[in-house]
């Protein structure tokens, strides 16, 4: 039954849906009929006036004097008008439409003026649209979920030991996940490589495809769910369990034609049958896997000693990395204490956490970092020069805002006006910018190394690049434009139809004004133009290192020969010895070489010991072939090279670099010495090869190489690594994964398809992968310091324009408004060089200042920049003397032009412009 409450709460809703109704009515109908009802209110007003004179008329008076007292008596008729105008529905949107028109109108009528900002400002937003979208897309949204942003690898550091590892056993991984605080769960996954077959018969014969074995709880902490089929279960992921396999989207979309009928069917994964059950969604292409297995691991393991896993972990929302540090080391300190009598490298145990974010993008989030930094200081530049200009021009309106003051028009109906204009200027540059990032940004990201970025990284232009671009822009618009409008307002109208009637300088907060609006310029563009010059040197000093081997004209690719096929180590060198001499027939090649890891990458790490030294050490180690040394020119410092006779039956020989000889063999020759090889780490850090050892010679010294091993641009910095290098005919075992070197004569990349066709002579079923010329390797590490390099250098000339137009535009001002002291001064005798003398005496000051307080902001600033400088300091002299040199020329140039300009006005002209 309905109560009074309700039927009185209806009667109200329903009051206010129908004034809400009227007044949407009434708004909209002023809007579009604005016409017709100014016609309506002229006649309401006349018929008011009208039955005034009548009402008059009948007392008794004539009708011109009615007419002259009704008008008295009703004041100025279109004052009337203007009043009922006023408080009409709508009628700020209707004055705002006017405001937008007349600024318009002033854009196109001071067209330099209208491109210099409106370009200026586009720079600076589309530049801010495109960084945050590599910055969103690479590093804020990494993956697709949020989960996947949220992801913390662990490394293990074994303090008594000296040494990190990467690695962890699958006790220490079951260790690991009984933690829950900080982590909403951890997971375990092994990297392998296989040769992707099917039943059916593929045109593009078979392929050597990443696989991650992976324990099954990964799926479910990343948040994901297969787009087709389902993953594998708890049950599926046990020692002796099904052979079941998850297709990433990019295999399946490349290889298999997005056909749904791949679910359930069998792929052969070097020569094992697997059944494909899922097909993970688009961006889930974690850990560089192509297809997901079961990782399969005994829960009752207790080898500890087999680190071959590597362990990730989900962060609790709003947890990061560097949180999840306390509840770590109280699991280290529990590990110790139950093991460490055991294991002795527990003591000292320390587990460390990393954002796989930071990890994957490197040193391009500090470059991102750095230029979004320049692009602030270039929107600083921008709105102190702008502010400056704009204010210049209002003065220059001095008597028509006077006048408009004087006629009734409110100081904040004034700013209003003002805003408007600035904020339209800004919201085309915001538009513009916006277009402008989007054509920009692929030509951008070509610069960047795809090594820097995530496989499932999808970086475009956003909705939220777009609202960041257009709320810069406004907020940019409302900054410069509030000042102009809060000087000239608070003058009132005396003050400014003074200054529209002089054109000496008077006003000497304006000039004050005007001044640090330019010191603020000089300062800031200083800035940016030390931070692009301090790039350019490194890039010069990168670009002009000697790394130590020589990246030209050499094809590298990989081939991981399946152990079902080639059993035994006599089989995969045999292959690897076909391959080299079929390749180097080839007409266009002059050399090959067989290597386990190659340069640039790193290497995989060997521990090994030297008698009479109780320690062991570990060095980056690589297995070649004797040609391997030729292939990259790195030259030989002391005894010789290895040889096809180092083979099986010689001497176990090695070579070492200069840094292990000076390291472990300082002040005697390291030739003839002995060194005991002990166990091995791949590139992954997962220890392989536990009980092979061997004890080798040492028989020549190769000059250092350099290397990157963690994509950042410091590792060239660092001195080199020691290295060993063994002879692959000698340590066979190294054999089944291996990087082939090709010296060409010709551009590499056309050699691709000629090898590809002699390792397919030699078994038509091996593919080969991650085909790429050294030099592709060896620039890598440019990535950043390149992009840094690009952007600063436009945002750095960007700069120097700006801030000198900006100080070219006040001086002209200064100068046009003293063109009659000017006058007197030459009248009085004056030559043109004391003219220029004055003016320039009067804006040194100012340039003086400005680089002063450059250097001294540029000194702390470049400090933040270091992790991207090479054989640079952050404080570099040359630089600072350089940047200051081309700023001070720059500024003294924009002084010079209208200081020039004004020695050459006519005397009787100055005097007469009073």
């Amino acid at each position: 039954m309905e109560t009074d409450f309700s039927r009185h709460f209806k009667r109200s809703a329903g009051d206010v849906r129908v004034a809400v109704t009227y007044r949407l009515y009434r708004f909209w109908r002023n809007i579009l009929r604005k016409e017709q009802l100014d016609r309506d209110l002229d006649q309401e007003v006349h018929s008011y006036l009208d039955l005034l004179i009548d009402e008059k008329v009948r007392s008794g008076k004539s009708r011109d004097d009615a007419l002259q007292e009704a008008r008295l008596e009703l004041g100025r008729m279109e004052e009337i008008k203007e009043n009922v105008r006023d408080i009409r529905i709508g009628v700020t949107v209707e004055t705002g439409f006017q405001d937008v028109r007349y600024g318009f109108r002033l854009l196109l009528r001071n067209p330099g003026f209208s491109s210099v900002a409106i370009l200026t400002l586009a720079l600076g937003i589309g530049s801010t649209a495109v960084l945050f979208s590599i910055l969103d897309g690479a590093y804020i949204h990494f993956g697709q979920t949020p989960q996947a942003n949220r992801v913390v690898l662990l490394n293990q550091r074994f303090t008594k030991d000296k040494s990190v590892l990467v690695t962890f056993s699958a006790p220490e991984y079951f260790d690991l996940a009984r933690l829950h605080h900080s982590f909403d769960g951890l997971f375990a996954l092994h990297h392998s490589g296989a040769t992707l077959a099917e039943r059916i018969e593929h045109p593009g014969g078979p392929a050597q495809v990443p696989v991650v074995e992976i324990t099954a709880n990964a799926f479910s902490l990343y948040g994901i769910t297969p787009i087709l089929g389902r993953v594998f279960t708890a049950e599926e992921d046990r020692p002796g369990g099904p052979k079941v396999a998850v297709v990433t989207y990019r295999l399946w979309n490349a290889r298999f034609g997005r056909d749904p009928a791949l679910i359930g069917k069998t792929i052969k994964l070097n020569s094992i049958s697997y059944t494909v059950i899922g097909i993970t969604p688009r961006r889930f292409q974690q850990w560089g896997a192509d297809i997901y297995t079961p990782l399969g691991l005994e829960p009752g393991a207790n080898d500890r000693s087999d680190r071959r896993l590597t362990v990730a972990g989900i962060a609790k929302e709003g947890v990061s990395a560097e949180q999840t540090r306390p509840e770590l080391q109280y699991l280290a300190r529990r590990i110790e204490a139950e093991y460490g009598g055991a294991h002795s490298e527990y003591a000292g145990l320390v587990y460390l956490p990393f954002d796989v974010r930071a990890v994957v993008v490197g040193d391009l989030r500090i470059a991102l970092y750095l230029l979004l930094a320049a692009v602030s200081t270039l929107a600083l530049i921008t709105s102190a020069n702008i502010a400056g200009l704009l204010l210049a021009r209002a003065k220059a309106r001095a008597g028509e805002i006077a006048t408009r003051l004087a006629v009734g028009a409110t100081p904040a109906r004034l700013a209003r006006q003002f805003l408007t204009e600035s904020v339209l200027l800004s919201a085309i540059a915001g538009a513009l910018g916006f277009l402008l990032g989007i054509w920009a940004l692929h030509p951008i990201l070509a610069l960047v190394p795809a090594q820097y970025i995530g496989e499932e990284a999808e970086i475009h232009t956003t909705p939220a690049a777009f609202i960041i671009s257009i709320a810069v822009a406004v907020t940019l618009g409302i900054l410069f434009g509030l000042a102009p409008a809060i000087f000239i307002s608070r003058r009132g109208v005396a003050a400014n139809l003074r200054e529209s009637r002089t054109r000496s300088v008077t006003d000497s907060r304006a000039g004050r004004v005007r001044g640090t609006l330019v010191l603020v310029e000089m300062t800031l563009a200083f800035v940016v133009i030390v931070s692009a010059g301090l790039m350019v040197r490194t890039y010069r000093q990168l670009t002009s290192m000697d790394l130590g081997f020589r990246p030209d004209h050499v094809l590298t690719l990989r081939i991981a020969l399946p152990e079902w096929k080639y059993p035994r180590e006599i089989d995969t060198t045999n292959f690897f010895r076909e391959f080299m001499r079929r390749t180097k027939s080839h007409v266009g090649v002059t050399d090959v070489a067989a290597t386990s890891v190659r340069p640039m990458e790193g290497g995989a790490l060997r521990h090994f010991s030297i008698p009479g030294q109780p320690e062991r050490s570990a060095a980056y180690y690589r297995t070649v072939t004797p040609a391997y040394f030729a292939v990259i020119g790195t030259p030989l410092l002391a005894g010789r090279f290895l040889t096809e006779q180092d083979g099986p039956l010689g001497t176990r020989v090695a070579m070492i670099n200069e840094r292990f000889a000076r390291v472990y063999f300082p002040n005697e020759d390291p030739l003839g010495k002995q060194i005991r090889l002990d166990e091995i780490f791949d590139l992954h850090g997962a220890a392989v090869g536990l009980n092979q050892t061997s004890v080798v010679e040492i028989v020549g010294v190769v000059k250092d190489s350099r290397q990157i091993a963690s994509r950042r641009v410091q590792d060239l910095s660092y001195p080199a690594s020691p290295e060993i290098y063994t002879p692959l005919w000698q340590h066979r075992e190294a054999g089944r994964d291996m990087a082939l070197l090709v010296k060409t004569r010709q551009a590499p990349a056309l050699l691709a398809d000629p090898v590809r066709r002699q390792v397919l002579a030699i078994d038509h079923e091996q593919p080969i992968y991650d085909v790429r010329t050294l030099k592709e390797l060896a620039d890598v590490a440019l990535g950043p310091t390149r992009l840094c390099l690009l952007l600063l250098g436009i945002f750095a000339g960007t700069a120097l324009v700006t801030a000198c137009v900006g100080l070219y535009a006040i001086v002209s001002y200064t100068v046009a408004q003293r063109t009659h002291e000017v006058g007197i001064r030459m009248a009085l005798g004056a030559r043109p060089g004391d003219v220029l003398r004055l003016v320039t005496h009067e804006a040194m000051p100012v340039i003086a200042a400005g680089l002063i307080f450059g250097v001294a902001a540029s000194l702390g600033v470049t400090r933040l920049m270091s992790r991207l400088l090479y054989g640079v300091p952050a404080n570099d002299g040359a630089t600072l003397l350089g940047v200051t040199a081309i700023l001070a020329t720059t500024a003294l140039v924009a002084i010079y032009i209208p200081a020039r300009r004004a020695t050459k006005v006519d005397p009787m002209t100055a005097l007469r412009c009073e």
